[in-house]
């Protein structure tokens, strides 16, 4: 008993009720107050814009690439897809071209050995023409000089005959008819011995030229069969050698043809994507290594280091929400406070928002606004989970001007008091 009367006079006591009544009025204060101090959004929540990946040719796609919810934090260069059935007609071309070029210059490699044996062959047989005319020609030679020197001493013994028979002529031993044909077969040894010693120049002209490779016989050409020969295939050799290099100069570029054929079947075989910084799979519309068909979506990636809060305010908030003004932003479940700015308002009668964005955005209300907020890397760090926190709702609060505040206040005590709906319109006028 005792005690309940102590309850009952410290409850019924005037400065507990006091106390009571002033720590309800704080509260409802505080939590009045940021309505005052600033404008509240109704809604917010984080999103952000999803970059669309498509096939851009018909194939398979790769195995490793990222799966959903992989957050890419350095940009990388990634295998996409890869043909199936590649069109390598040009390159089966070009490597039949190489084919018949090499086996063409092999052809003509070959015939220029044969034709360096058959050269080698025609050289020797030259030489050993040429040895045995120059020997037959020396023996020639030599029978011409002991044909001339015995025909000069026959010539001696000749015209000694003859002095003798004329010295008998004179004396009258011999008759003059012995005298004239004395002389007479005197006169035919000194034309023979003119004649051997004329064929003996003939054949030294003949054994000179022979030297030097040029035959002046009756029925033989100026070279022998062998050497005509051998320059017809020198002819033929420098047309194979030609050949042979053409043919080699045109495989080396049908080879470098095939390599560029081949690099560029790689790029058109296979695309690469390259994976932006900063960016998470949000989607994924097909499976590793299933395949795709050209234009066909594969995946979305969503723009972490770009995120923005989509606000929802009243329209009437139109003119006093201007972009770059700064807002609170905490983030619903957290406890910190961070400032953003505004980026862009759009109001209630715009068209709908055509970009691609990951968290759905509803239908814009009557008589509502959009603002987007720019969201700061220190309110939510881009890596800290899966989806960058895309799709979390957040509390947003746009700061009012000082001088704004008693006009806020006469408003809410008009509308509390019942006031006229002019005075009203003129304190949220004078807001501002």
């Amino acid at each position: 008993m005792p005690n309940q009367n102590f309850v009952e006079r410290f409850v019924r006591s005037r400065v507990v009720r006091l106390s009571l009544a002033a720590m309800l009025l704080a509260l409802s204060a505080w939590a009045f107050l940021p309505y005052l101090t600033s404008r509240v959004a109704s809604s917010a929540f984080v999103n952000a814009e999803l970059v669309r990946v498509a096939a851009p040719i018909a194939g398979r796609l790769a195995q490793d690439l990222p799966r959903k919810g992989d957050f890419i934090e350095q940009a990388r260069t990634t295998d996409l897809v890869q043909m199936l059935a590649p069109d390598q007609r040009h390159l089966l071309d070009l490597g039949r071209d190489q084919t018949i070029a090499s086996e063409r210059a092999e052809l003509a490699r070959k015939q220029i050995e044969e034709i360096k044996q058959a050269d080698q062959e025609l050289a020797a047989r030259t030489d050993a023409f040429r040895d045995g005319v120059i020997r037959r020609i020396g023996s020639e030679v030599a029978e011409a000089n002991a044909e001339k020197i015995g025909c000069q001493a026959e010539a001696l013994q000749r015209r000694d005959i003859g002095s003798r028979m004329e010295q008998l002529a004179k004396s009258g031993s011999s008759s003059q008819i012995r005298t004239a044909e004395a002389l007479a077969t005197q006169e035919a040894t000194l034309t023979r011995c003119g004649m051997a010693e004329a064929r003996a120049q003939r054949l030294a002209i003949e054994l000179e030229s022979a030297r030097g490779g040029i035959y002046l016989r009756d029925g033989v050409n100026d070279v022998p069969y062998s050497q005509q020969q051998r320059e017809r295939l020198f002819i033929r050799r420098q047309e194979l050698e030609g050949e042979f290099q053409r043919e080699n100069l045109k495989s080396a570029q049908l080879a470098a043809a095939i390599g560029e054929e081949g690099e560029r079947l790689g790029r058109v075989g296979k695309y690469n994507v390259s994976l932006p910084a900063d960016h998470v799979v949000w989607s994924m519309a097909a499976s590793p290594g299933s395949t795709v068909i050209e234009g066909q979506f594969v995946m979305d990636l969503a723009d972490c280091g770009h995120r923005f809060l989509a606000v929802e305010l009243p329209e009437r908030e139109f003119e006093r929400i201007k972009t770059g003004d700064q807002a609170d932003i905490r983030l619903v479940g957290g406890n910190v406070w961070s400032r953003g700015q505004v980026r862009q308002v759009r109001g209630s009668a715009a068209r709908g928002d055509d970009r691609l964005l990951a968290a759905q955005v509803l239908k814009q209300a009557a008589g509502s606004i959009t603002v987007e907020i720019a969201l700061p890397e220190d309110a939510l760090p881009a890596g800290q989970n899966n989806f960058c926190g895309i799709g979390r709702l957040a509390e947003v609060r746009f700061p009012r001007s000082v001088a704004g505040l008693p006009a806020l206040v006469s408003r809410a005590l008009h509308w509390i008091t019942g006031g006229s709906d002019g005075t009203v319109a003129v304190a949220d006028r004078s807001d501002h």
